[in-house]
Order: structure tokens, then C-alpha cells, then sequence
């Protein structure tokens, strides 16, 4: 009887493991079916790509703060008789820098003094014979044999007071245009602050800096689009956090000089506060950029296709531009909307695109 009912006790367990079993497999098959059938659904969903757009960042660039005018200004021959500012002081326009005394245009001088001097004798002297000719004319008569004879030489005594009196007056002008170059003043052509450097053995370099200030940055090729000519750009002092609103205020159409290959930039400027800025400091630039850039591969014919809550591409017409790769898009579609970036022509209005489930 015992041995009966181990019998039986065994049988039931093995066919408890049978049954367990046979649920392990179903499960594990219902698990592969459901997998097959998510992947196959995901497939279907990824063969257009849905991506939220937004607003384009600020586009930014690091420059420095430098005068609006820098020149070295071009010191008198001479010797340098005096120094009348420090260097680094601020001069007002007209101011005088330094004054200088030309040995050799002196010299030059009192030569062409005696050039005058000597041209002005033969004036006096021929003033003299024009004088006793014409009193000789007038005892002898014009009927008088010997008057056409003084009346030649009235004539050519006339000629050589002109020609003195020409060379007088080309001596004087000469004479002033030197004497003006003998001592001379070099002033400042406008406000500023000057840098005299003193090392040269000949003469200083004298170099003024305008107070006007701008700041000066350099911009690629590829963002040149992102600015425009008097267009509005924010400046920040890296090192104060000072802050100022400006303008674009130069713009150049031709790269600089340094540029190479495919990194070719452009010269940019705008115009700062001296009172905020100084010189020499490093500012960041920003730029607000309008639109919202989506890739140019997003838009068909015009058109954008959005995507509805419910998951539905709707075709959306837009308006903007072509930027390199991308369509800066400044109508038809708002921040945190959800396009099709990859429409095709198969892609159908209000086809379901995005499962919110």
C-alpha cells in the first residue's frame, strides 16, 4: 500500500514540473511575440524622425577694446628742443607735444635772405634807370632823333625790373616756407592720450590714441550672415561684467589678411563707452539670432510638416531663408513645436507620424 502511494506522489510531482514547464514556454513565447511585434512597430514609427524646435541662441564672439583712432603722427625734421608732455598723459586737440629747431633749414635761410637782398638791389637799380631814361625822354622830345633809342632802353630796363621783382618775390616765398620749417610745433590732431617712445636714437615715435573706443573682433565666413551692418550687438567686459547695448558700426567686405584656405574672417567693430570700457580689456559679443533654424532637408515646397499632440504630421507653410545647411524659418512655426525633419514625398497630411499612446 506505502508503495502505491509513492508511486502516485511521484507521478503528481513530475507532472507539477510538466505544467510548470509548459507555462515557462508560453511565457517566454508570449515575451518574443510582444518583442517582435514592439520592434516591428518601432520600425514602422523611426522612418520619419520627429524633433522639437526652438528659438536660434545668441550668436557670440570674443574680441577687445581698442581706440577708434591709432596713429603715430610724423615728428618735424630737427632737433628736439622740447618734450612737453608724459608719456600716457592725455593731450586735448591742438595741444602741443613736442617742438623742434631745423639747423639746416635755418641756414637755408639766411641764404635765401641774401638771394633777396641781392634781387632787391637790382630792382632798386633798375628802378633808378627806368627813372633817368624817362627824364631824358622827356628833355629830348619824341621828335628828336635819339628818342627811339632811350625808348629801347626804357624798355629793356623795364624788362630787367620785372625780372628782379619776380625773383623776389619766388625768394620770399621760399624764405617763408623754410622759416615756417626752422622751429616747429607738433600737436595733437585730436583728443587722445599719447605714447612717446624715447629709445630711437633719432627722434621719438610719437603715438596718439583716440578717446573714442570701439571693439574689434574677427568673424568667419560661416557666421557672416549672423550680423549685419548697423545691426544692434551686446557687449560685455570679461573681467567688470560692465555691460553696453551698440551697434555695429564697421563691417569689412574683404577678409583680412591673415586668413587662410577655408577660414577666412572678416574684420568686425562697434563702437563702446570709454567710461565703461578700457583699452586693451577683453569683451564677449552677442548677437540675437532671429528665427528658428531647422534643417533645410525639414522643408518641402514650402511647406514644414508639424506635428499635432495626437501624433499627425500637418503640413505647415513657412517663410525664411536658405543658410548654409539650415532654413531659418521667421513665420510658420513657434518654440517647442515638433517637426518631421526627414519628409519625403510619401509622406501624406495628417499621417500618423508619432504614437502617444
Amino acid at each position: 500500500m506505502k508503495k502505491k502511494r509513492s508511486l502516485r506522489n511521484k507521478f503528481t510531482g513530475k507532472k507539477r514540473w510538466v505544467i510548470v514547464g509548459g507555462v515557462v514556454v508560453l511565457l517566454v513565447a508570449g515575451v518574443a511575440v510582444h518583442s517582435a511585434i514592439s520592434d516591428k512597430n518601432s520600425s514602422e514609427d523611426s522612418k520619419y524622425r520627429v524633433a522639437k524646435v526652438s528659438q536660434q541662441t545668441s550668436f557670440t564672439l570674443t574680441g577687445s577694446v581698442e581706440p577708434v583712432q591709432k596713429e603715430i603722427l610724423d615728428t618735424p625734421s630737427g632737433d628736439i628742443q622740447s618734450i612737453n608732455v608724459k608719456n600716457g598723459e592725455h593731450v586735448e586737440q591742438g595741444q602741443a607735444i613736442l617742438t623742434t629747431h631745423n639747423a639746416d633749414k635755418q641756414d637755408s635761410v639766411v641764404e635765401v635772405q641774401g638771394e633777396i637782398d641781392k634781387s632787391q638791389r637790382a630792382m632798386n637799380s633798375q628802378q633808378q634807370s627806368i627813372n633817368n631814361i624817362k627824364k631824358q625822354m622827356s628833355s629830348v622830345g619824341s621828335g628828336n632823333d635819339g628818342y627811339s633809342e632811350l625808348q629801347g632802353q626804357l624798355t629793356e630796363a623795364q624788362n630787367a625790373y620785372a625780372d628782379a621783382q619776380a625773383s623776389v618775390n619766388a625768394a620770399r616765398n621760399k624764405l617763408n616756407t623754410l622759416s615756417s620749417k626752422v622751429n616747429q610745433t607738433l600737436t595733437a590732431p585730436y583728443a587722445g592720450y599719447v605714447e612717446i617712445d624715447t629709445s630711437k636714437q633719432n627722434q621719438p615715435v610719437v603715438t596718439l590714441y583716440s578717446d573714442d573706443r570701439q571693439v574689434s573682433a574677427q568673424i568667419s565666413e560661416y557666421d557672416y550672415s549672423k550680423v549685419k551692418l548697423g545691426g544692434n550687438i551686446q557687449v560685455k567686459a570679461v573681467a567688470t561684467n560692465k555691460v553696453q547695448e551698440t551697434q555695429i558700426s564697421y563691417l569689412s567686405e574683404v577678409p583680412t589678411k591673415d586668413s587662410k584656405g577655408n577660414n577666412t574672417k572678416y574684420d568686425l567693430n562697434a563702437k563702446v563707452d570709454a567710461k565703461k570700457f578700457m583699452l586693451g580689456q577683453t569683451v564677449k559679443m552677442s548677437v540675437v539670432q532671429k528665427g528658428i533654424k531647422i534643417p533645410k532637408a525639414a522643408v518641402r515646397d514650402g511647406k514644414v510638416y508639424v506635428v499635432n499632440k495626437a501624433g499627425k504630421a500637418q503640413a505647415t507653410k513657412v517663410s525664411g531663408k536658405e543658410v548654409n545647411s539650415y532654413f531659418i524659418v521667421d513665420q510658420g512655426l513657434v518654440d517647442s513645436d515638433k517637426i518631421v525633419t526627414n519628409p519625403d514625398k510619401d509622406l501624406k497630411n495628417n499621417e500618423q507620424v508619432e504614437n502617444n499612446d
